[in-house]
């Protein structure tokens, strides 16, 4: 290749003609990964969001008709579920204090529908007549699907409280050894 000097604007343009503008793909390759790692970011992040969300109304709606179904004893044919690392199964027809206890929890995790290990279930019953409050209180662990925003919410729970009047005397009693906080 032979040497020759060009001066002024020509130069330029000369160089770019035989460099056919390597700086600047290197350049657009770097913004592109910047700006797809960003995208990617946002995607994700809108993904976690509506999984959580949807759990939350999960936990929301379980809750109010877990209370529902309190309020009112209809606790025949509970399922069973996981209750403090225990596998319980209610009797079809709770005969015991206990067994109707262990029917509304499992009846409320039920209705909630997720993972029936990780769902916390508190009940309140502080005037067990008619008229009284009933409280049940749920609380289930936030999650990360794709692990993107576990360092934010690792330790974080979705909790609702719901309180309704009795309409019948309960045959429950109040429980709390799961460790729900409300």
């Amino acid at each position: 290749m032979r040497m020759r000097i060009i001066r002024g604007r020509r130069a330029h343009r000369h160089w770019e003609d035989e460099h056919h503008g390597a700086p600047e793909r290197g350049a657009a390759l770097v913004e592109f990964a910047l700006i797809l790692l960003l995208f990617f970011l946002l995607i994700f992040g809108m993904i976690e969001f509506g999984v959580d969300y949807n759990n939350y109304i999960a936990v929301r709606n379980g809750t109010r008709e877990g209370a529902r179904v309190g309020v009112v004893n209809d606790l025949k044919g509970a399922p069973s579920c996981t209750i403090a690392g225990t596998t319980v199964t209610p009797p079809s027809t709770p005969a015991s204090q206990t067994d109707w206890t262990n029917a509304l929890i499992c009846k409320t995790k039920s209705r909630i529908g997720l993972k029936s290990a990780s769902i916390k279930v508190q009940i309140l019953v502080p005037n067990p007549t008619i008229g009284g409050t009933l409280q049940v209180c749920a609380s289930y662990p936030v999650g990360s699907v794709t692990g993107l925003v576990a360092p934010f919410v690792s330790g974080k729970t979705l909790v609702s409280s719901v309180t309704m009047r009795l309409e019948q005397v309960p045959k429950f009693t109040s429980y709390n050894t799961e460790g729900t906080v409300c």
